[in-house]
């Protein structure tokens, strides 16, 4: 009988503990892209933050976590998606890396773990903030030197003279 008083006390305390149902994309991860490029990604329950080399732009969208999905939206007034909803689901994971697929186009896109955070958004000073954040990201990425892996055939942009049509 005294075990089985301790086994429910057991239960019990085991079962009043908060659940930990963070996302396993929670955190900020990069990704050096087949041509060269360098991007990273801030992702929270709320929002993700994604910086890209050759823009000058901070991506900024609205995010919604469902089990192991991710449900990106623009936020009233911001920068929209080329969709106006996409999905991303986990489709593997490991202490250093992540693999998300998106919904929409069923592009893979593998994260690595950052080992580096943002400031908090200064929604006060948001060109400011928008300022540093963009200045220290192109530092990291210039670190990252991320190679292009292009064949010489991929690297080669079709055109299309209107002259000869």
């Amino acid at each position: 009988m005294r075990y089985l008083k301790i086994i429910c006390v057991i239960f019990l305390v085991l079962g009043c503990q908060k659940a930990n149902k963070k996302h396993i994309a929670i955190g900020t991860w990069n990704k050096c892209h087949k041509d060269g490029s360098y991007s990273e990604y801030k992702i929270t329950d709320k929002y993700v933050i994604n910086l890209t080399t050759g823009s000058d732009e901070v991506w900024l969208f609205q995010n919604k976590i469902a089990d192991s999905t991710l449900i990106l939206s623009k936020f009233k007034n911001g920068l929209g998606l080329l969709i106006n909803n996409d999905t991303l689901v986990t489709i593997s994971q490991s202490k250093s890396k992540i693999v998300l697929k998106s919904t929409y186009n069923w592009d893979k896109l593998e994260l690595n773990k950052a080992e580096f955070d943002y400031d908090v958004i200064d929604s006060t000073n948001l060109k400011l903030w928008k300022s540093k954040t963009l200045s220290e990201f192109k530092k990291r990425a210039k670190l990252a030197s991320c190679p292009d892996l292009r064949t010489e055939e991929e690297k080669v942009i079709p055109t299309l003279n209107l002259d000869d049509i």
